[in-house]
């Protein structure tokens, strides 16, 4: 079987495809690589981060008052009856 153009022309278009999809796996996992065109800039040693450090909550933030108030009980449902009337 011959290969015509359009066939030759799909491998390698499906070639580049692969090729495209594995560079965008690698910068997506390495962004400071050599293969990414715009890399992010390398951070100085010893600078702060941009992002503030978060406070840390106290263990209980509203303390809850100490005489707690018994579970109350809840009633039983009752049976609702049902009536069919025929239709109109």
């Amino acid at each position: 079987m011959k290969l015509s153009f359009w066939d030759v022309l799909t491998i390698i278009v499906t070639a580049a495809g692969l090729i495209l999809l594995l560079l965008v796996v690698l910068i997506y996992f390495y962004p400071y690589s050599f293969l990414n065109p715009f890399p992010y800039p390398t951070p100085l040693p010893g600078t702060p981060s941009p992002t503030p450090t978060l406070l840390q909550m106290p263990p209980t933030w509203t303390p809850s008052p100490l005489p707690t108030m018994p579970p109350t009980s809840t009633p039983f449902p009752t049976d609702t009856p049902v009536v069919l009337t025929p239709g109109r």
